[in-house]
């Protein structure tokens, strides 16, 4: 029930050869897909000079919010109502 050693031999040898070809196919197929899955690289200079202009602009829009909201705050009583404050707020924990 044992094989020969040549017709061992042949047995391996036709399992190298296929694994040889299965290897190969698989080597050109990545080979070929390869450059279709990488993304194309674009280099990108940032515009500096927007960037500092649109900082600028939020920042003159955050000072304009802040005045109409103190010109509001002085203009304006403020009516302050405290529910459920600190209960010990009465009481003394000292000895």
């Amino acid at each position: 029930m044992f094989m020969t050693g040549r017709a061992l031999h042949r047995v391996y040898v036709g399992l190298l050869t296929t694994i040889a070809v299965l290897l190969a196919v698989l080597v050109i197929e990545l080979w070929n897909l390869a450059p279709s899955m990488l993304p194309i690289a674009t280099a990108q200079v940032p515009d500096t000079a927007l960037q500092r202009k649109q900082i600028v602009d939020e920042a003159r829009r955050t000072n304009q919010l802040l005045s109409a909201i103190l010109t509001h705050l002085e203009a304006k009583s403020i009516k302050v109502e405290m529910i459920g404050g600190d209960k010990s707020a009465g009481r003394r924990t000292g000895r």
